[in-house]
């Protein structure tokens, strides 16, 4: 196998990729471990549906989601998610596809107004590619980049 090349600093405002929009842990005490992560880390509450059993918190500079799961689950690739937000989900499909990524087609979810591709990492950790449906909702989260409250 071929040895990467050393990488080079990233000298430029943008970046190249998607942004990671949020890291997500699927918990089996969804309560609990929201509170801790509140009460005992300090967290912010960005969003909290409880009937869902999910939260999203501010952690300084980057998002942390907790997803209630019912059934428990033993391998890390099971507990992890990486949600990447994409401006052009067709465009990085095509582009997935085009190197050889098995992307099965965009998943709509209209009731949270977003549509996502499922895919997974070459040690199986699970990660999501998302575009808002509405632009305008690029920042209700805050974009971090400029700075913007969220």
């Amino acid at each position: 196998m071929a040895e990467l090349p050393e990488p080079e600093p990233l000298a430029a405002t943008e970046p190249r990729g998607p942004d990671l929009f949020m890291t997500v842990l699927r918990v089996a005490q969804w309560q609990t471990t929201v509170r801790w992560y509140i009460d005992t880390l300090g967290l912010t509450p960005i969003l909290l549906d409880s009937p869902h059993e999910f939260a999203l918190l501010a952690a300084g500079r980057g998002r942390l989601g907790l997803q209630g799961v019912k059934a428990a689950l033993s391998a890390a690739s099971g507990r992890v998610r990486l949600v990447f937000q994409v401006r052009d989900l067709d465009h990085e499909r095509a582009r997935l596809i085009a190197g050889g990524v098995a992307v099965g087609a965009p998943i709509e979810n209209a009731a949270e107004g977003y549509r996502e591709l499922r895919l997974q990492d070459p040690e199986g950790y699970s990660l999501r590619l998302f575009a808002w449906t509405d632009p305008a909702r690029d920042d209700s989260f805050g974009d971090r980049r400029s700075g913007s409250p969220g």
